[in-house]
């Protein structure tokens, strides 16, 4: 199961290009850049999962409902890795 420590460390920078689609040439802020970092975690879940037949996950994805999923495609398989 991925953690945050074993996470690659991820890094941000400031991009300071004004619009030209307002007047203040500010744009809109928040955590869009971030956002695509969770796609990439869950999609490295549903890969270490595929050998189970795990075709994918929703979010969240906390252990107990990985657990839940991955026994809904053979638990059996898997039974030592969750000790």
């Amino acid at each position: 199961m991925p953690r945050a420590d074993t996470l690659p460390a991820l890094s941000t920078a400031l991009s300071e290009v004004p619009t030209p689609t307002n007047r203040l040439g500010v744009r809109s802020g928040g955590e869009g850049g971030t956002t695509p970092a969770l796609g990439a975690v869950i999609n490295a879940i549903v890969d270490a999962l595929s050998e189970l037949g795990v075709p994918h996950i929703e979010m969240s994805a906390a252990p107990e409902r990985v657990r839940r999923r991955e026994c809904r495609n053979g638990c059996a398989r898997s039974a030592g890795r969750w000790a």
